[in-house]
């Protein structure tokens, strides 16, 4: 199996949607958390790959193990070792300027463990994720992720670490889903309908940036089919957003 293992060196961009520079800033933060007494068999780049090639492709551990030529017991602890570090790096690719409109919305990521999953409009069993969205660039601001997928939006909404940002920014676009959130700029309603004048059609055009937002997120194949445990859900979506925000710090400095 040489070309599988090789495959690493030859088509990096592929496996991990990240490009070298963008991998390297990424080992390099990495590194500077990383413990001095820890141990690895591999070298921290490489792990680094495996990990965002799990959340890229979404292969199975036992599949993983094999495209890398390790075993799986190393290759599950290297991701569960991974994954919850790059998510704690999402903090240092957000920028919490308040100058720019916000955008919120939610999305139901598929999730194999039906102990915190339900099942929703979709007719899988979901859990909810809700996404915060600078809408300038789509560069994500926050993510919160977990609970069955079978509840509104803005019961996710409420007591999630998104809601004080929103009511800090008071600036935010949702969609008619959030009405009754003061904090956010939802259409008008006359009744129980939503008013489809000039003014929807510009809230509906600067809100559909979150959709393409989300949608880059999950080019990413995990988030469409969550095989990992449900209360681990949002250690895979805030680490998504991390290198789905990398990519954008890098293009902007380039």
């Amino acid at each position: 199996m040489p070309h599988l293992i090789l495959a690493w060196h030859s088509d990096i961009s592929a496996l991990t949607a990240l490009s070298k520079p963008e991998l390297a800033r990424l080992t390099r933060w990495l590194r500077a958390g990383e413990r001095p007494q820890s141990r690895w068999a591999q070298p921290l780049e490489r792990r680094v790959i495996i990990a965002c090639t799990a959340l890229r492709t979404n292969l199975t551990i036992r599949e993983l193990g094999a495209v890398f030529g390790i075993s799986k017991s190393q290759a599950h602890r290297i991701v569960a070792d991974l994954v919850p570090r790059v998510a704690a790096l999402l903090v240092r690719t957000v920028d919490l300027d308040l100058r720019w409109s916000w955008v919120v919305d939610g999305t139901l990521v598929p999730t194999r463990d039906h102990a915190c999953a339900a099942k929703s409009k979709n007719y899988r069993w979901s859990c909810n994720a809700q996404v915060l969205v600078r809408r300038r660039d789509l560069r994500i601001v926050a993510v919160a992720a977990g609970g069955p997928g079978n509840r509104n939006d803005p019961i996710h909404y409420r007591g999630s670490t998104i809601e004080p940002l929103c009511q800090r920014h008071r600036r935010v676009l949702a969609d008619g889903g959030y009405r009754g959130i003061p904090e956010l700029r939802t259409p008008r309603f006359r009744g129980r309908r939503i008013v489809r004048d000039q003014r929807w059609r510009k809230h509906r055009g600067r809100r559909a940036r979150v959709e393409h937002s989300i949608a880059r997120m999950k080019d990413w194949r995990v988030l469409r089919d969550h095989r990992r445990r449900g209360d681990q859900l949002h250690h895979t979506v805030a680490a998504v957003a991390c290198l789905h925000n990398l990519r954008i710090l890098q293009r902007d400095k380039s």
